[in-house]
């Protein structure tokens, strides 16, 4: 069998035991006493397939204490499609806000609470997330919970003092907390409660600086904050499996298009910049 056949295969497979659990399961999808809240956001199309994301969250070894989906489509947060039904039953939030765009996954969370005092994990909605993902990156933050955990991130990098193009920079799967490391929140990104706090109120800042990148705009608070991210080593490409409709328009023009180019320039300033330069290169392991 090849490659792409023994893929397709696992992805039908993953994906039609997450759609039985859905119909089947009682297990609430969360626990009080579990890990730190989830937060993400889905629109359009995507809408209909996201319960398989939560799904895949609700079945892991450590279940989240809250588990939220944020959604800007008032008809689908009144008349929720059968799967988030389920999903609701069992504990899942499921939430209208204003569209902040990709920036919606985390922020109407932080608006959301007075003072945070735990931290918050970031999720996709176009992916199936492994069993042990909560857990293990759990378990990585633990070993520094003053700074954010990620599963994977991108490595800034420069060229004689001026920095290199998004698509340059090098994916690290496993690295110590570092101004360099730019976590990529496709996988999981754990935010500390000193960096909710002082993202409370940047909607205006984001939606000029990085409308379309959150990614970048979080790690610009982060390294102003001094919470950049450490990066677990727990996971590879292969573990997460992509729901269908996971191509993204925005990801293809941020990355391929230069749009993140674009965003860096306009949300990073010179201090930013200097303070990445000057920092150590961290012993990064790279995927």
């Amino acid at each position: 069998m090849s490659t792409l056949a023994s893929l397709r295969l696992r992805k039908a497979r993953r994906f039609a035991s997450l759609a039985l659990r859905n119909r089947a399961t009682q297990q609430p999808a969360v626990d009080p006493d579990g890990g730190p809240p989830v937060s993400l956001t889905s629109h359009g199309e995507r809408i209909a397939t996201v319960h398989l994301a939560l799904e895949s969250i609700a079945a892991g070894t450590l279940r989240p204490r809250r588990l939220i989906l944020w959604l800007d489509d008032l008809d689908a947060v009144a008349d929720p499609h059968p799967g988030l039904r389920r999903l609701i039953r069992r504990g899942v939030e499921v939430r209208a806000t204003e569209n902040f765009r990709p920036h919606t996954k985390y922020y109407p969370y932080v608006q959301s609470i007075d003072m945070h005092r735990m931290p918050l994990v970031t999720a996709d909605d176009d992916l199936v997330y492994p069993r042990t993902w909560l857990e293990r990156l759990c378990a990585a933050h633990a070993t520094d919970p003053t700074t954010n955990t990620a599963h994977r991130s991108r490595e800034v990098t420069f060229t004689e003092g001026t920095i290199r193009p998004y698509e340059a920079w090098p994916e690290v799967v496993r690295g110590p907390s570092s101004p360099r490391n730019l976590a990529t929140g496709t996988w999981g990104h754990v935010i500390v409660p000193r960096m909710l706090d002082a993202l409370r109120g940047g909607a205006d800042d984001f939606r000029s600086a990085a409308p379309a990148a959150d990614d970048l705009w979080l790690h610009r608070v982060a390294v102003e904050q001094g919470v950049a991210a450490k990066v677990s080593g727990s996971f590879g490409h292969p573990d997460f499996l992509h729901l269908p409709d996971g191509g993204s328009a925005l990801s293809s023009d941020n990355v391929g298009g230069s749009g993140n180019d674009r965003q860096i320039a306009s949300a990073w300033d010179g201090a930013l910049l200097r303070t990445m330069l000057d920092s150590p290169v961290p012993a990064n392991a790279y995927l």
